[in-house]
């Protein structure tokens, strides 16, 4: 079943599921709202969602025609969806509708450093339309306990997708304690009740917690991004005489984010394309601007597609390139029948542009040079190696370090110049392993990375830090292998981006 579950989930980007989900909860609102289930009226719902989605699309196109920048196809329906819709019986409602979402989609651009937004959009629609017009939006998911199965579910799906389940889960128990913390003894129950069933928390934490821009990089940092909001999200929690609305929260939140994360989008020019092994290339971008990053870390490339298809024009991508390089590298294998992003990536030529935004990452080397580590890679999976191996070579540090290579074929095996390099300079040792070798005699595996190669070539693997990068079913399974051989959780690593390759 997970598997299964797994299979589709590959199959879409995380901002595809997140606009999925939204737009499934709307149709299913309207479904129980025609039967009474929920306190929604489906004529208002739909009047209010139209007018919502058609204020926020206006706004983005002007926005993205005026400043010539490509936009993600998904984010303005996204943000749309998200909107809390209001009763539309009255004019003042119907402003308050509108400048929410002008507001919402505006501050993308507005409220930007480098062209990278601070906060979340629907969280400051509706604050500014509550402020302005003193018309402070509910969400309409909240308060319908015939939805909660529905927005569990879903919320599931958009957490598993994007592996957040340590930040949504600080989140809800932030709020529940403060919510308890907060409220009478005899009223404890009646508080659980009306934060899990009849308020927005799981439907914010799913659809806004895990949205990556404004979001914080790093896996701890998230942690504690969770816990702010979920804290400050709390009904009781006040200050001073101010009560915080989830939204307040989620600003709160998107500043602290901000302070850490870096800032502002890159603009990145194509400089040239260099084939790294069969079907496999290196797209070499020259930055607007210098950044510095940790080798083994990914930004997230927004890239101009005309027709995009399920997995839309924004992805995130390892860096390939090592700090020490001036030029930013993006390895990309393309298989048969490509999405339009890769398509669109593909059909670049020197002189266009892509963007980079959201550098992040923990798939990095510890700090301890005297740790000795194990890499397992599966074809392009290698690309956070070549960056870590560029580095060590450029900075010329040696490390204990045994890599162990998967590919189907000889001729799929990528940067085996700088893998060569780090053999002969750094005493790197590196077992390339192929399921169909093409000739014999080759210095290779004749087969694929399993237990048995592990135990034969890293016979002390129970001392070192194994990094595991690849397809999430390759991943897993490794995850799965090492656990069994008695490797201790804290000492695997993993590096996937289910869904993008």
């Amino acid at each position: 079943m997970i598997c299964a579950i797994d299979q589709i989930l590959n199959r879409i980007t995380m901002y595809r599921l997140a606009l999925y989900y939204t737009a499934g909860l709307l149709v299913i609102g309207f479904l129980l709202g025609l039967f009474g289930l929920v306190s929604q009226d489906p004529t208002a719902l739909t009047f209010s969602c139209a007018l919502i989605v058609g204020t926020c699309w206006l706004t983005n196109r002007l926005f993205v025609s005026f400043l010539r920048v490509p936009a993600n196809t998904e984010s303005f329906a996204i943000t749309a969806l998200i909107m809390p819709p209001v009763s539309a019986r009255d004019f003042l409602g119907v402003a308050g509708l509108i400048l929410a979402s002008v507001a919402a989609i505006a501050s993308k651009f507005v409220f930007a450093v480098g062209r990278k937004h601070i906060f979340n959009p629907v969280a400051i629609g509706v604050v500014v339309s509550a402020l302005v017009l003193n018309q402070p939006a509910t969400w309409w998911v909240g308060g319908n306990l015939a939805l909660v199965p529905f927005v569990l579910a879903g919320g599931l799906l958009v957490t598993r997708k994007v592996q957040r389940f340590d930040t949504v889960g600080i989140y809800i128990v932030a709020n529940l304690a403060a919510t308890l913390a907060t409220s009478p003894p005899g009223l404890y129950s009646m508080a659980l009740k009306q934060a899990f069933l009849y308020s927005p928390l799981l439907f914010a934490g799913f659809a806004m917690l895990t949205e990556p821009l404004t979001a914080p990089p790093g896996k701890r940092s998230r942690m504690v991004y969770g816990a702010i909001v979920g804290t400050l999200s709390s009904p009781n929690v006040h200050i001073g005489a101010l009560y915080l609305t989830p939204e307040m929260a989620f600003l709160v939140g998107n500043l602290f984010a901000f302070a850490l994360s870096p800032k502002g989008r890159f603009r990145l020019t194509l400089q040239r394309i260099e084939r790294a092994a069969a079907g496999c290339y290196d797209f070499v971008f020259q930055p607007d601007r210098p950044f510095a990053f940790q080798a083994g870390q990914y930004l997230d490339w927004t890239l101009h597609v005309p027709n995009p298809d399920d997995r839309g024009n924004r992805r995130p991508f390892t860096i390939a390139s090592a700090p020490t390089e001036h030029e930013v590298r993006l390895g990309v294998k393309f298989y048969d029948m490509p999405s339009a992003f890769k398509r669109s990536l593909a059909a670049m030529r020197p002189g266009d542009m892509i963007y980079g935004s959201q550098l992040a990452g923990t798939f990095t080397l510890p700090a301890d040079p005297g740790k000795k580590l194990a890499f397992i890679a599966g074809g392009i999976g290698v690309t956070p190696f070549r960056s870590m191996i560029q580095d060590l070579l450029d900075r010329g540090e040696k490390r204990s370090i045994v890599m162990l290579y998967g590919n189907n074929k000889l001729t799929e095996i990528a940067y085996g110049e700088v893998f060569q390099r780090a053999e002969s300079e750094l005493g790197l040792r590196i077992v390339y392993a192929v399921a169909e070798p093409e000739v014999d005699g080759y210095a290779v595996h004749d087969g694929v990375v399993d237990e048995a190669l592990i135990q034969k070539h890293i016979p002390d693997y129970m001392e070192r830090i194994f990094y595991l990068s690849g397809p999430r079913a390759m991943v897993t399974r490794f995850q799965s292998s090492l656990r069994e051989l008695g490797v201790r959780r804290s000492r695997i690593r993993v590096d996937y981006f289910p869904g993008f390759a």
